[in-house]
């Protein structure tokens, strides 16, 4: 599993805690150890931390809610679920209930978008792997000059033209096997729209930061 995968699935499961905690924000009663280790059955761990005690109740290896007791008292909690955990959240009675009751629910979700992230991986894998090459072909006995600059989710092919003008075109790593086959045909409308302009034309990205005017 990559670092962006990981970070994907910690942020779920971090933003799940966050709605369970406004769910249950005024529901912030104090609780002691002996009441948690004997509510709903769940199996208490005795595992010792320098600074206290952790207390996991587990609906099966994989997926637990952890409760950390620090030695003044207060408490928080994480989710666990296949090894990833999210942060460490205050917690309340109400809190606790809620997790373990959503528990095999968030970690259905959790599971899910584990295995379309690792699905989106490889085809974007696919797309590093086999987005050059097939320029190669696309482009070869064609009167263009072109180079490529790697972003974070694309590759941005750049295109020389007419009147040393340039046309960039993202080609996304998710959606590349839709966008090669129409590319040449893409670069030919731009070729023709300059080549019959008038006046001057330069072509780029829209400034998402602008107040555009609408009419």
């Amino acid at each position: 599993m990559n670092d962006t995968i990981k970070w994907k699935l910690e942020r779920f499961l971090n933003n799940k805690l966050r709605e369970i905690y406004l769910d249950r924000y005024e529901e912030r009663h104090r609780f002691s150890t002996p009441f948690i280790q004997n509510t709903k059955g769940f199996i208490v761990s005795d595992a010792r931390l320098w600074w206290g005690d952790c207390y996991a109740f587990t609906d099966s290896k994989d997926v637990q809610c952890i409760i950390y007791c620090k030695k003044d008292k207060q408490k928080s909690m994480t989710i666990s679920i296949d090894g990833i955990l999210s942060d460490r959240w205050k917690i309340s009675v109400g809190m606790l209930y809620r997790c373990m009751d959503t528990m095999d629910i968030i970690a259905k979700e959790f599971r899910q978008l584990a295995n379309d992230l690792e699905k989106e991986e490889k085809i974007v894998e696919m797309g590093r792997n086999s987005i050059h090459p097939w320029l190669k072909t696309i482009l070869q006995n064609q009167p263009y000059s072109y180079y490529t600059t790697k972003g974070e989710n694309k590759i941005v092919l750049s295109v020389k033209m007419e009147n040393r003008m340039q046309l960039d075109i993202p080609i996304y790593l998710k959606s590349f096997q839709k966008i090669m086959p129409e590319l040449l045909h893409t670069i030919q409308q731009f070729e023709k729209v300059i080549g019959e302009a008038k006046i001057k034309v330069l072509i780029s990205n829209s400034n998402v930061n602008r107040q555009w005017i609408k009419t």
